[in-house]
Formats: structure tokens, C-alpha cells, sequence
């Protein structure tokens, strides 16, 4: 072949090569769709404060985001308390107690824990008042789910603590770490789930325990055995500048029973919070 041709088959070669390469620089980018799915980090998302302002819903209605909002609103519902008849007096625990509401007098506001009994759902006034709170505000931030509220004061074999109206257990049966269904043992509640999925359910268990930490000033320690979400929990209960007066560590690793609900401590004195307007 002639050193002629030779170099115009390479000059040929050289101009489709900077020609699929110039192509390739002004093709769009393909957006996420339901066949190509953006695959989401399975950790604790941070807080997206300008992305929107409450949760987003897909197409049928289920939540698909967490709220982006953290101005917790720390209000007690107006439901019926029964209370001791020493709390008239002015007395302190243990002659004055509250009794949390049951699951039916709080018009579906939350659901109490199935091996809860009547006289586990006792503890002092800002304990109810704080568990009441919370209860209502994921309501609202989590459209159409619960909190499940389990034993307060409990004395007995069943808690080494809940004797002193500090301590309570609370719930989100269908997003923690674990599941516990009445006569088997625990279970893996995020097996089969999307890192997407079990991003969005660590979200709501970082939700509940921020509410808990703005609502009570930080003072209390929460028990959950989630090393990930307890440390993206310490980091911001850091940038909050909270402190706690009940622990050195506002949230915890504790053993294996903590994988599928909250134990909660807050301080003695802590005061009931305000009603909400009506």
C-alpha cells in the first residue's frame, strides 16, 4: 500500500475517534425512571432542610421521603389524663402519677403495646406528657402510622428498671431493626428490603428519636441496638448543642431486646409539656 493511503486511512481513524467522542460529551443523562432506579445508600440520610418541606408521596400514596423539617411541635394532645389524687395536693412521685390514656380513649392517636397491662401504663407527669407528645407530632409527620407505646412503670420480673416513672418502652413495630410478633421469637425486619427501603425505615427510627431529644431538651437516654443510626444520633444531638443530664451518651447500644424498640429514660424532674390550642 502506498504511504500516501497509509496516512489518510490514520487521519480517517483519528477523525472518528474525536467524532464518537464529541458525541458521547453532548449526550444526555438518563434520569432515574422505574426501570432504571437511582440505588440509594442504605445508612441514615442526612437532613435534606431545603428539599421539601414534609414527606413525599409516590404515586399510590406511600411515603417515599422523609419530612425535611426538624422544628419539632412539642405539644401535649388533649386527651382525658387520670391522674392521682395526691398530683391536686402538689405532692412528688410516687404519690402523684399520670395514667397514659388507653389506645381507644386516644381516638387512634397511637397504639399500646399487646403485652402492656393497665396498670403498666403509669409514670410520672412529664414522662405522659413527653410520650403523648411525641406521639402526636409522628403523626403528623409520618401521614397514616403509629407509635406504639409499651410499658411505663412495670416493677417486677419482667424490667430490671420502669420503677422509678422514668422509663418506657416505645415502638415501630414495621421499622426496626427487628420484628417481635407475638409467640416467636425476634426476627430480621429489614431481610428482602431494598437499601432504599431500610434507608427510609431508619429514617423514621432517627425521626422518633430526634422528637424525643427536642421535646425533652435533650434530657434523657434512649437505648437501641442500631450502631449506624446511635451514631448519626450522638452527631446530631452534638450540632443540636444538647446535653444530657441523664447520661453521659444520649443514645446508647444495649443488648439484643433493643433491636425492635426504644427504651427510654428521662429525668426525674422533667415538666409536662403544653397543651396544644385548639
Amino acid at each position: 500500500m502506498r504511504p500516501q493511503a497509509v496516512l489518510l486511512l490514520l487521519a480517517l481513524g483519528v477523525i472518528s475517534l474525536a467524532l464518537a467522542w464529541a458525541a458521547s460529551r453532548l449526550r444526555p443523562t438518563l434520569a432515574p425512571s422505574p426501570e432504571r432506579p437511582e440505588i440509594a445508600d442504605a445508612g441514615v440520610s442526612p437532613d435534606a432542610r431545603v428539599a421539601v418541606e414534609e414527606v413525599r408521596l409516590g404515586e399510590q400514596g406511600e411515603i417515599v421521603a422523609a419530612p425535611s423539617r426538624d422544628a419539632y411541635a412539642c405539644l401535649q394532645p388533649r386527651l382525658d389524663i387520670t391522674e392521682d389524687a395526691a398530683c391536686a395536693r402538689g405532692e412528688p412521685y410516687p404519690a402523684c402519677r399520670w395514667e397514659l390514656p388507653s389506645e381507644e380513649a386516644s381516638g387512634g392517636l397511637y397504639r399500646v403495646w399487646r403485652n402492656t397491662t393497665p396498670e403498666h401504663r403509669w409514670a410520672r407527669p412529664g414522662l405522659v406528657s413527653l410520650v403523648l407528645a411525641a406521639a402526636r407530632e409522628y403523626a403528623e409527620r409520618w401521614p397514616g402510622e403509629q407509635l406504639t407505646i409499651g410499658d411505663l412503670d412495670a416493677p417486677g420480673p419482667r424490667h430490671q428498671t420502669h420503677d422509678r416513672g422514668v422509663d418506657v418502652d416505645l415502638y415501630l413495630p414495621h421499622a426496626m431493626l427487628d420484628r417481635n410478633e407475638e409467640g416467636r421469637a425476634p426476627f430480621d425486619n429489614y431481610q428482602g428490603l431494598s437499601r432504599a427501603q431500610i434507608r427510609l425505615h431508619r429514617d423514621r427510627v432517627m425521626d422518633l428519636g430526634k422528637l424525643l431529644a427536642t421535646c425533652s431538651q435533650g434530657r434523657l437516654r434512649l437505648y437501641y441496638a442500631d450502631r449506624p443510626l446511635v451514631e448519626a444520633f450522638r452527631a446530631w444531638f452534638t450540632e443540636q448543642g444538647l446535653v444530657s443530664d441523664v447520661s453521659p451518651q444520649a443514645m446508647q447500644m444495649h443488648n439484643a431486646l433493643h433491636r425492635f424498640h426504644y427504651h427510654m429514660t428521662v429525668a426525674d424532674d422533667l415538666a409536662p409539656l403544653p397543651l396544644i390550642t385548639q
